[in-house]
């Protein structure tokens, strides 16, 4: 039995252009900087947000550029795209029901789903769930706020390795 056509493109491994893998790779810095700030001060800089965004949206020209040259399924980036916004959404603080995040971390999240395909993007949230339930305790050590981009970089690093490893 054949796969529906919409489902073409849609993969549980990782592969990522040349450009893209340098791309995560000032990612993972970014991420590996913050999650220090947010250890030591409960805040990452604002440059980091804005470059997160600008990231995030290089990520979606690429998508919709290949999507519309052929090299990938519109509908597989439609989704990709549309369970980021949706995860982004469930996660910002004023409304989330997945988490009730700061916009800096919502933008870290997404920055990171956007390199993934739309499978590695649902597991990437749950990860990113199950990791803020184990450790958000020991993080919070009794406070009702605490430092999120540590959860951002172990989903993160989690589910770039099961990604590559599929």
């Amino acid at each position: 039995m054949n796969p529906p056509t919409w489902l073409d493109g849609v993969n549980v491994s990782l592969q990522l252009a040349a450009w893209q893998q340098f791309g995560l790779a000032f990612l993972l810095g970014s991420f590996a900087v913050a999650t220090w700030s947010d250890l030591k001060r409960m805040s990452a800089q604002r440059e980091f947000v804005e470059i997160w965004l600008v990231f995030i949206a290089a990520m979606l020209l690429f998508d919709v550029y290949h999507a519309y040259h052929g090299h990938s399924s519109n509908p597989a980036v439609a989704i990709k795209w549309g369970l980021i916004r949706i995860f982004s959404l469930m996660s910002w603080g004023r409304c989330g029901y997945l988490f009730r995040m700061a916009p800096a971390d919502v933008a870290a999240l997404a920055a990171a789903a956007s390199l993934l395909p739309p499978v590695l993007v649902v597991l990437f949230y749950v990860a990113a769930k199950l990791i803020a339930m184990f450790i958000g305790p020991w993080l919070a050590r009794g406070k009702p706020f605490w430092p999120f981009m540590p959860v951002v970089s172990l989903a993160t690093l989690a589910v770039l390795a099961f990604g590559w490893w599929w």
